[in-house]
C-alpha cells in the first residue's frame, strides 16, 4: 500500500502556521531595539486591548495559566509597566492598566506591526486584502461556533 500525504505546502493550517511563526520571527527582531521581551510585549498588547481587565480574564484571553500571567504582572508593575488598581465587586483581584510609559511602548508596537503588515501585505490590491481578511474572519466565526457547541455539549454529557 503507497501513502499519499496530502501537499503540506498548500494546506491552509500549515501555511496559515508558517505564516505566523514567520511573522512572529520578523516581529521579535523588528521590536528588539525596544528591549522586551516576547511575553512582556504580549502581556502589553492584551493589556492594551482590554483596558481595565483582571489577571485572570488577562489569563483567559492569552490562554496563559493564571499563575504565569500573575508572575508576569508582578515583574511588569516592579518596572512601572503597569499599575493596578482595586476591583470594586472582588476585594481579592485587582484591574490593570498600562501606566503612561507603556502605552508610548504599545504605541511604538502598533506602529511597527502596521508597517510589518504593509511589508508582508506588499502586491496585494486593496480589494484582495479586504476579502482576504474577510474570509479568515469567516473562518474565525465558524471555528468560534464550534467550539461554543463542543463546550456546550460538554455541559450537557457532564450533568447527566
Amino acid at each position: 500500500m503507497v501513502l499519499v500525504l496530502p501537499n503540506f505546502d498548500r494546506s491552509l493550517g500549515f501555511v496559515l502556521a508558517d505564516i505566523t511563526r514567520l511573522t512572529r520571527k520578523e516581529f521579535d527582531r523588528r521590536v528588539r531595539p525596544l528591549h522586551l521581551t516576547r511575553a512582556q510585549w504580549l502581556f502589553l498588547y492584551y493589556a492594551a486591548r482590554q483596558p481595565g481587565c483582571t489577571q485572570a480574564e488577562l489569563a483567559d484571553a492569552m490562554q496563559m495559566q493564571k499563575i504565569t500571567v500573575g508572575r508576569q504582572a508582578a515583574r511588569l508593575l516592579r518596572a512601572g509597566w503597569i499599575v493596578r488598581s482595586d476591583h470594586a465587586e472582588d476585594r481579592r483581584a485587582y484591574r490593570l492598566h498600562l501606566s503612561a510609559k507603556a502605552e508610548r511602548i504599545v504605541a511604538q508596537l502598533a506602529e511597527i506591526a502596521t508597517q510589518l503588515r504593509e511589508d508582508y501585505l506588499r502586491g496585494l490590491p486593496t480589494a484582495r486584502r479586504t476579502a482576504l481578511l474577510n474570509d479568515l474572519l469567516h473562518i474565525k466565526a465558524n471555528l468560534q461556533r464550534m467550539e461554543l457547541a463542543a463546550k456546550k455539549t460538554s455541559r450537557v454529557h457532564e450533568s447527566i
